[in-house]
């Protein structure tokens, strides 16, 4: 019994250690690359069932960011399907417009923010 709940410690000791490893999503839109997968979070308006939308970062300057934006929206934040993205829109945001995805603006009627950043 001990065996097994030295084992079970020691997992979950490793599970908050790579936890804490793990760069926060602030830090991630404080240092951007080129590849991540910005998730965001909204609620289309009229409806009450939560949607995703993605946007894949594909340039990073000091002082911008361009994302290709998803061809649809999808019901899970983990979505991946092949040619996913919309290789020929580009949205250009400053650094500063991109942290502001972060948080939900004043009179967005979807609701939306950035709720992860994968890479």
């Amino acid at each position: 019994m001990q065996q097994v709940i030295r084992a079970c410690s020691a997992w979950l000791l490793g599970a908050v250690l790579l936890t804490g490893c793990q760069p926060s999503l602030e830090e991630k839109m404080q240092n951007p690359q080129q590849g991540d997968v910005y998730v965001v979070q909204f609620q289309p308006q009229g409806g009450t069932e939560t949607r995703y939308f993605f946007y894949q970062l594909y340039r990073v300057t000091p002082d911008s960011v361009y994302l290709h934006p998803a061809r649809t929206d999808a019901a899970t934040a983990d979505a991946a399907l092949p040619d996913m993205f919309a290789q020929d829109k580009s949205l250009p945001y400053t650094r500063a417009e991109a942290r502001e995805l972060l948080q939900e603006q004043p009179g967005d009627v979807l609701h939306s923010r950035l709720v992860e950043v994968r890479r």
